[in-house]
């Protein structure tokens, strides 16, 4: 059916409803879109917070992660510090137990000479074998000293002798010549 626009025609068709509907329509359809894209700029508003707020958090959440990870790692840390303390502790330990004061004597007693006693004698025990010993001894005369510092470096268990002091009679040490040295001993060394 064709729609004639001859409005002095009869019968009189009167389309004004229809276009009063269709501009309500158009109206309605306006309004419920304005009232769409408000209610998307308010969501869009929310979501953006909500999105901060996440981010935050995350961020909050990582970087409670890395002081975990910063605080397991120092806690580690120092349990493994404690340990290679303790561990450092039995080894000087096992050290001590396992040295030989029959072989440092025995070893003192062919290397020094006959006119040279020991009055006290005094390990301090370092990483390896290596045991680092501080003695006192007595001479009869000025020459002992002498020959017990040279007696000892030619000894190869005995290194870095050192004499640390010398006191003779005069100085009130009425038995003979008292001097000190301090040397690092090796057990492993044989002459």
């Amino acid at each position: 059916m064709s729609a004639v626009w001859n409005f002095a025609r009869r019968p009189f068709r009167d389309e004004r409803p229809v276009f009063v509907a269709i501009g309500a329509g158009f109206a309605l359809g306006f309004v419920l879109l304005a009232a769409n894209l408000h209610q998307y700029r308010k969501f869009s508003g929310e979501v953006a917070g909500t999105r901060a707020q996440i981010e935050g958090l995350e961020g909050r959440a990582a970087r409670a992660a890395k002081s975990i990870d910063a605080a397991r790692a120092a806690l580690n840390g120092y349990k493994l510090s404690s340990l290679a303390q303790q561990s450092a502790g039995l080894q000087t330990i096992v050290r001590e137990r396992r040295f030989s004061w029959l072989a440092l004597l025995a070893r003192l007693e062919r290397t020094l000479p006959p006119d040279v006693r020991l009055s006290r004698l005094s390990p301090r025990f370092e990483a390896g074998d290596t045991v680092f010993v501080e003695l006192a001894a007595l001479g009869r005369g000025p020459d002992s000293v002498v020959h017990a510092l040279s007696a000892l470096a030619r000894d190869p268990a005995f290194q870095s002798v050192e004499l640390h002091t010398e006191t003779s009679p005069e100085k009130g040490v009425p038995e003979g010549y008292s001097f000190q040295i301090a040397l690092k001993y090796v057990p492993g060394e044989t002459p």
